[in-house]
């Protein structure tokens, strides 16, 4: 668990860090991306299967809101940042022999 949680400390921090000047003009983006990213922290990989699985239903339903709701890029980037904190880990599961979260994409 402590490796687990030194490596989603640094996956965290970096994505914070790029999120920062990704956003730098997109308030609600940031919001939901550091959000995302905090919601992350000091979690196991059932609580990241589960986090993910729940921000997907929140986004899910907000995309078949309608009206879309005024705050769904905010929803929309918590959730992506989970899923990248989930393909990072993921991968690092794929290398140690273990069953991933998710698919792992080229970019985890």
């Amino acid at each position: 668990m402590t490796e687990l949680n030194t490596f989603l400390t640094k996956i965290i921090d970096d994505g914070i860090a790029a999120c920062k000047i990704d956003y730098k003009d997109r308030p609600d983006k940031l919001k939901g991306a550091i959000e995302g990213f905090e919601a992350c922290r000091g979690k196991n990989v059932e609580e990241l299967t589960k986090l993910l699985a729940e921000a997907g239903k929140v986004t899910g339903a907000a995309m078949m809101s309608t009206p879309v709701p005024k705050n769904y890029w905010e929803i929309r980037c918590y959730e992506a940042e989970i899923e990248w904190v989930c393909n990072c880990v993921s991968a690092a599961l794929v290398n140690s022999g273990h069953r991933p979260i998710v698919p792992v994409t080229a970019r985890g």
